[in-house]
């Protein structure tokens, strides 16, 4: 990772919100649902973010969680891995990788995970670049809430 990229955590609602550019550059969500969903994730109580930024601005962020289930005890999970365009391949997403692993030991987690979508080949492979490996596979039904947000679920569904 260049030297001169810093990686910090964004503390509150407002802090958080300002990764918003960068999750458009990958994501469709208009800012009002953007800001919603993240208030709802805030009030959970175990979401966090970071950021990386290089000359004072922001050219990366993730968010992750902590929390504990029967299958593997306490985990940290990535979420929402973003690095600006104009920045990849600068090692930011590994800086940014890195700095949730050593947040996820200093938490006594037992596992790092994170979900990438099957079609992202090049996500896919940057995270076993980063030393990820296939264990499992997420599936997702859309509920009737669910229909317009995710319409190829649907439409996977009603093919089979």
């Amino acid at each position: 990772m260049a030297s001169d990229i810093e990686i910090g955590e964004l503390f509150g609602l407002e802090e958080v919100v300002a990764i918003y550019p960068l999750f458009r550059q990958v994501n469709t969500l208009d800012e009002a649902s953007f800001r919603a969903r993240l208030s709802a994730m805030c009030a959970q109580g175990n979401y966090r973010c970071i950021a990386a930024y290089m000359d004072g601005r922001m050219v990366g962020a993730a968010g992750f969680w902590i929390g504990t289930q029967l299958w593997c005890g306490k985990y940290v999970e990535a979420d929402n891995v973003v690095v600006d365009v104009a920045a990849r391949g600068m090692g930011i997403g590994a800086g940014l990788m890195a700095w949730i692993e050593a947040e996820g030991e200093r938490e006594a987690c037992a596992l790092l995970r994170i979900a990438a979508v099957l079609s992202n080949v090049d996500a896919r492979r940057f995270y076993a670049r980063n030393g990820f490996f296939d264990d499992g596979i997420l599936m997702a039904k859309a509920l009737s809430r669910g229909a317009a947000a995710f319409p190829e679920y649907v439409a996977r569904r009603d093919s089979d």
